[in-house]
C-alpha cells in the first residue's frame, strides 16, 4: 500500500538495505544488526544504539528483536523521528514475524498491515520535509526455511 505513487521511485533511491549482504544475514542467523557496522559509510541511526538521539540523518534502522520497548513507547518515538527529522529519508525495520506482529507492523505471518500502512500516510502528510520511505523486513521460519518478508511504505 502506497499513499502516492509518485513517491514510487523514492522507495529504491532510498534504501541502502541492497548494498549490504551483512544485514540480511545478521536477521538469517539471529544476530544483532549492529554487526554490520564499520567506521565509514553511510552514516545510520540504529535502535537500540542510538536511541537517545534527537535526530537521525536519512537512515534509521530499527532491531525490533533488541530494543527493549513497548509498543507504546516504539511508537511515541518513532513518531517523533518522523515528524521532528527533516533530513531522514528512511527507516527500515526490522525482527521475527512474531515480534513484528506484536508491534502491529505487520500482519500473521509477515504480512502486510493496512493498519500500519495508514500510521505511515498519516504521519507522512504531516512532515514539511516531504514523506519517509519505511520498509520492514520480518523474518519468518526456522532453520533452512528462513526467509525475509519485504514490504514498503510511502
Amino acid at each position: 500500500m502506497f499513499s502516492n505513487e509518485e513517491h514510487l521511485d523514492m522507495i529504491w533511491e532510498s534504501s541502502g538495505w541492497d548494498q549490504f549482504p551483512c544485514f540480511e544475514d545478521a536477521l538469517l542467523t539471529d544476530r544483532p544488526l549492529e554487526e554490520c557496522f564499520g567506521n565509514n559509510g553511510i552514516p545510520v541511526c540504529y535502535w537500540p544504539r542510538d536511541l537517545d538521539y534527537d535526530c537521525c540523518n536519512h537512515w534509521l534502522i530499527i532491531d525490533l528483536d533488541f530494543l527493549n520497548l513497548d509498543p507504546r513507547e516504539f511508537f511515541s518515538r518513532f513518531q517523533e523521528a518522523i515528524r521532528n527529522c527533516d533530513n531522514l529519508r528512511m527507516i527500515t525495520i526490522c525482527g521475527s514475524a512474531d515480534k513484528m506482529s506484536y508491534f502491529g507492523i505487520t500482519g500473521n505471518k509477515g504480512r502486510n498491515s493496512s493498519k500500519f500502512a495508514s500510521y505511515i500516510v498519516g504521519i507522512n502528510s504531516m512532515r514539511n520535509a516531504g514523506p519517509v520511505v519505511v520498509e520492514t523486513k520480518a523474518v519468518l521460519g526456522r532453520g533452512p526455511t528462513k526467509e525475509i518478508i519485504h514490504h514498503n511504505y510511502v
